[in-house]
């Protein structure tokens, strides 16, 4: 029994030394990963005997380096994305405007606009071959019935064609400076008020030269034509005072502009009404009896009775259809109110 008790006695104590001696290397080990955790831009801290748990601690609450290369990278990415996106708005508001464009009613205005072009010239080559033809061609003052041929001509391009025309010339050009289209608008009107002169003038000096001479303003056709003229000329001389000579207040502009507008189509249906009746009657004075046969000379004159007609119609459609309408662009507002400075 003694001796088992020296021997229980002698390895209590071993037993506690050999539990110190773990504890010590454990605090030596945990020290030593804390210079590896520290920043490299600052100095480490001294090493401190800590626990594991509270150098994990430590080491979570040390401030990261921040990515200076990184940022300095997105900002040159957001510097080269503004202007991609500006392009890409730009061409956002070009196919809006692009679409704008491809409106329906302005395809059908741009459909019908090319056939009153192409209506127009048939009509003009249509009379000059009718002249030629049937009636002699174009001739002076010493062939008195050749010379009135002028006037059939140059009534269907002044009269006819450059004054449909120029009625149509803000709706066909919606996209040119309002102050370009009034001038061109007042020059093609000069240009059909010149033909219209040498037209009158040749009609009368055909009837006055002629031997015998033939009595002047005694049809329809005359009265008709004269009255279309005499609202032309008006008509010029009154647009030219008041939307193109400066000075006159803004408030009598708008208050002629439907007048304006009002006048000048009905000159131009009784010009195409005029023209209708001075055909029926050139070809019932030149070919007679035999003008109930339909001959060549009766058949073409109907035809370019017929594309008058049409012309006309179409001008006035174009020119009142609402949806046709031009919209005014930004500068157009400037101009209205006397503000641009051109």
């Amino acid at each position: 029994m003694s001796n088992d008790m020296d021997v229980e006695q002698a390895t209590a104590p071993m037993t506690t030394t050999t539990i110190e001696v773990k504890a010590v290397p454990v605090a030596v080990i945990e020290v030593k990963p804390t210079a590896a955790t520290a920043p490299a831009t600052a100095p480490a801290p001294a090493p401190a005997k800590t626990t594991n748990g509270d150098n994990i601690c430590k080491a979570a609450e040390q401030p990261k380096p921040q990515p200076v290369a990184a940022i300095a990278t997105l900002a040159t990415i957001a510097e080269q994305v503004q202007p991609t996106n500006a392009a890409v708005e730009a061409t956002t508001n070009k196919g809006n405007n692009d679409k704008s464009n491809m409106d329906p009613a302005l395809i059908n205005f741009k459909v019908l606009y090319v056939l009153t072009q192409l209506c127009g010239l048939t009509m003009i080559v249509l009379v000059g071959t009718w002249i030629g033809q049937h009636f002699g061609g174009l001739g002076g003052t010493d062939n008195p019935k050749q010379e009135f041929n002028w006037h059939p001509l140059c009534m269907t391009i002044g009269f006819i064609y450059l004054y449909g025309n120029s009625i149509l010339v803000y709706r066909g050009f919606r996209t040119t400076r309002k102050k370009t289209l009034k001038l061109t608008h007042a020059g093609i009107h000069l240009a059909a008020f010149v033909l219209t002169v040498i037209a009158l003038k040749t009609v009368f000096d055909s009837h006055n030269l002629n031997d015998p001479p033939i009595p002047n303003m005694y049809s329809l056709h005359s009265w008709l034509g004269l009255s279309a003229v005499l609202i032309f000329c008006l008509q010029y001389v009154a647009g030219f005072m008041a939307f193109l000579v400066p000075g006159m207040r803004e408030t009598y502009k708008i208050a002629l502009m439907p007048l304006h507008v009002y006048f000048g189509l009905f000159g131009f249906v009784l010009a195409i009404a005029s023209a209708v009746m001075g055909l029926t009657e050139k070809a019932i004075f030149s070919l007679g009896a035999t003008y109930s046969t339909l001959p060549a000379a009766g058949v073409l004159t109907n035809i370019i009775g017929v594309l008058y007609v049409i012309f006309g119609a179409l001008v006035v459609y174009l020119a009142t259809e609402p949806s046709y309408k031009r919209k005014p662009l930004p500068e157009d507002t400037a101009l209205l109110t006397g503000a641009a400075n051109e």
